[in-house]
């Protein structure tokens, strides 16, 4: 135990260490080159200019110990080159404005590189065109759903290093010592970016870091084995991502019925909405934490359960979920 604890530590806190470090390098070279995300008064609501490269900082303090720690396989290799050019799309994205489709396409040959690797879903009984065409919509909806949440101080880096956090423990259950390695470097080096990402922000993600993380999260989700006890405890997957998901559903919803596209911005958000109610930045990021922590938890858990009874658990989060979209959806945003 005592080993496995080591490994587990030492890139956590190299990465950790390293993010602390690299992140206010980044902040001061984006102010100063004037990479930065200017208030417009309405969904950008801060005082003054922020800087973003935010996203390079954490990529960074996460690549590092990877490497240091980790030999590189194929597919790990695929996935931090398919990573690479998720970044590079994020940082062009925040230096000028890309449409919609271009970063669309640009996260297509990304997957297909991933995918290349050998890194795809693969479930038993679906022909494996319909595994691939599964891994496109997963990886495409996981990139943009940490993207779309990332509207306020700290939210996005907070609930991926909840998810990251779970994903290792997965890991660790299973023996899987590359996503585990990965995993935890991720999860301190979005704690050391969290330190300068809280409210009020020094520095943003940016669509180089929330693009990144749903990339880097969902790929890392594909390689863990969920059903090895339970045939249906891949629903443990969508656990672990029950906040962005929600995010989704949600602000497609929301939009839908307004006969509203789901690429323009609007005040939909779930966060938003917390805070239109009465929670404040740092409340409406912890509290979107623990229901992160809570789903993740309950699907680890009911896991390793028979598939009658994890039905149970699974039935708990669904509903919950539920119960808070009717809440929300009644808080007047009009005003």
């Amino acid at each position: 135990m005592f080993p496995i604890a080591v490994f587990c530590a030492a890139p956590f806190l190299a990465s950790l260490l390293l993010s602390l470090y690299l992140t206010p390098i980044f902040r001061d070279s984006a102010r100063r080159i004037g990479i930065v995300d200017r208030p417009d008064g309405d969904l950008k609501t801060q005082k003054a200019p922020v800087p973003y490269l935010g996203g390079l900082a954490v990529f960074c303090a996460v690549l590092f110990p990877v490497a240091i720690f980790l030999r590189f396989s194929d597919q790990l290799m695929g996935l931090l080159l398919a990573s690479c050019i998720v970044v590079m799309l994020g940082l062009i994205d925040d230096i000028g404005r890309l449409s919609p489709r271009v970063k669309l396409l640009v996260q297509v040959i990304a997957v297909f590189l991933m995918i290349k690797s050998g890194i795809r879903i693969r479930i038993a009984f679906l022909p494996p065109i319909a595994c691939i065409a599964l891994t496109f919509l997963w990886m495409i909806v996981m990139t943009n759903g940490f993207n779309l949440i990332d509207v306020m101080d700290g939210l996005a880096g907070g609930v991926a290093s909840v998810s990251a956090a779970a994903l290792a423990v997965i890991f660790l259950l299973q023996g899987k010592q590359i996503g585990m390695v990965v995993s935890v470097s991720l999860a301190g080096a979005l704690l050391g970016f969290l330190r300068y990402n809280r409210s009020p922000a020094q520095i943003y993600l940016g669509d180089t870091g929330s693009l990144l993380l749903g990339f880097l999260l969902g790929g890392l989700a594909i390689d863990a084995d969920y059903t090895f006890r339970n045939p249906l405890g891949w629903m443990t997957a969508l656990a672990v991502f029950a906040v962005p998901l929600f995010e989704i559903l949600f602000v497609s919803f929301l939009r839908f019925r307004r006969g509203a596209s789901i690429l323009v911005g609007s005040r939909d958000h779930f966060s938003l909405r917390l805070r239109k109610w009465k929670l404040s930045k740092d409340q409406t990021v912890l509290w979107s934490c623990a229901a992160a922590a809570l789903s993740s938890g309950i699907g680890i858990i009911v896991m390793h359960f028979r598939p009658a009874a994890s039905l149970a658990g699974y039935g708990i989060i669904v509903a919950m979920f539920i119960v808070v979209a009717v809440w929300l959806k009644a808080i007047d945003m009009t005003l």
